[in-house]
């Protein structure tokens, strides 16, 4: 859906430069998770005065923030806090990357939004012992202590405990992406960081979301909620009192067969704001997107009709992109009997009143299993057939 150059009246004003009109490029809708107060549809948006592409139409901060605590998949449950094997070299990228613009071995490093806390431990390696992780998952910060001595807060970005002395080096990875209020957030940051100390922040790039093998619209997940390019990610600071260092895009291994082309920047800590850049590459990127995910969606919808069609089937996952589908009906006049998802916190409710269970339970079951995401497609089947020993037949709705 388009609108005119003005744009429409927005519910959530542009996080970065306060404007209240935006243009509407697409509509996401997400089938709700029995007793999860969350994401269930937005607009996604470009602002028409600095560019920033966001989702518009999304509940206020602290129900992410109890989201996120409550329900956090980060902790690796399933695979005892471990971190997949693309997991783990993607944050040995990252702490090499990282590691050349900490401004001395004696600094202060926080990281804000750690997970198991494997990033942190790898910047220890590297001579940084001066470091400490912020989480609001309990699970989260138990893991990292038990698999790998790193202390974690488990507190929300938004009320970071008071340190001793402030950090010298904060880090941001794949956080704000997932923030309602940015400008709130970054001042919270500012609020624990020293005079001139600096931030690293990494996000998925929304001006470079085409062209790559991912699920359709997976980058506008019902967690996804901000689409930065390094434009606007250094517009954010520069309007909240940083400068900026530097910037630089790169690719991160995502998951099996799957990359995630970034945008970072490292920025500084000073007392004025300063002039914003037009962002003039996010919109056409977004775009590209969204005419790729719809040519992949038709696809999609007509494998889960042609591989399921008069049967009972199981269904693996239950994160965004099985909502998603679920949404749009493209699970219509299919019986499902039982969806699968390995986290235990969703194990017990139900999508469309029909059961969430634990892979365990699959025991004895002869039901097809239709595999319903992408990135870890092949990870679950080989879960399938190897350490369950299934021999159900498997539905995979992409190719390798």
């Amino acid at each position: 859906m388009t609108t005119s150059d003005s744009g429409v009246r927005l519910q959530r004003n542009c996080p970065i430069c306060g404007e209240s009109h935006g243009r509407r490029l697409v509509h996401q809708s997400f089938e709700p998770l029995s007793g999860v107060t969350f994401v269930e549809s937005y607009y996604v948006v470009v602002c028409v005065h600095c560019g920033f592409g966001f989702a518009d139409g999304i509940p206020t901060q602290d129900v992410f923030d109890a989201y996120y605590r409550d329900l956090s998949k980060y902790e690796h449950q399933h695979s005892g806090g471990k971190e997949s094997v693309s997991d783990a070299h993607r944050l040995r990228e990252t702490a090499a990357t990282i590691t050349q613009v900490i401004p001395s071995p004696a600094a202060r490093v926080l990281e804000i939004g750690c997970a198991t806390g494997k990033l942190l431990s790898l910047i220890r390696e590297a001579g940084f012992q001066e470091i400490r992780g912020l989480d609001p998952s309990p699970g989260c910060a138990q893991a990292a202590w038990e698999l790998y001595s790193v202390p974690v807060l488990t507190s929300s970005l938004f009320s970071i405990p008071s340190p001793e002395k402030p950090y010298d080096f904060i880090i941001l990875i794949a956080v704000l992406e997932h923030v309602e209020d940015l400008r709130k957030a970054l001042d919270c940051v500012r609020g624990v960081l020293a005079p001139n100390g600096r931030v690293f922040a990494e996000v998925p790039d929304g001006s470079r979301l085409a062209g790559r093998p991912d699920a359709p619209y997976q980058e506008f997940s019902n967690e996804h909620i901000n689409f930065f390019s390094t434009v606007s990610l250094s517009n954010l600071f520069k309007a909240n009192g940083f400068g900026v260092v530097s910037t630089g895009e790169g690719v991160r291994e995502q998951c099996e067969n799957t990359i995630c082309n970034v945008a970072f920047g490292v920025y500084q800590k000073t007392e004025a704001p300063q002039e914003l850049e037009p962002d003039n590459v996010t919109e056409p990127g977004l775009r590209r997107y969204i005419e790729e995910s719809a040519a992949t969606d038709r696809r999609v919808c007509q494998a889960i009709q042609d591989g399921a069609r008069d049967r009972d089937l199981l269904v693996w996952g239950t994160g965004a992109h099985t909502r998603r589908l679920l949404a749009k009906g493209a699970f219509e006049g299919i019986r499902i009997a039982a969806f699968i998802d390995s986290n235990p916190q969703y194990q017990g409710r139900e999508l469309q009143g029909v059961p969430v269970v634990s892979p365990r339970s699959l025991a004895g079951r002869t039901e097809p299993i239709l595999i319903s995401t992408r990135g870890f497609q092949r990870e679950i089947r080989d879960q399938i057939r190897g350490q369950l020993r299934l021999t159900n037949e498997v539905i995979m709705l992409y190719e390798g």
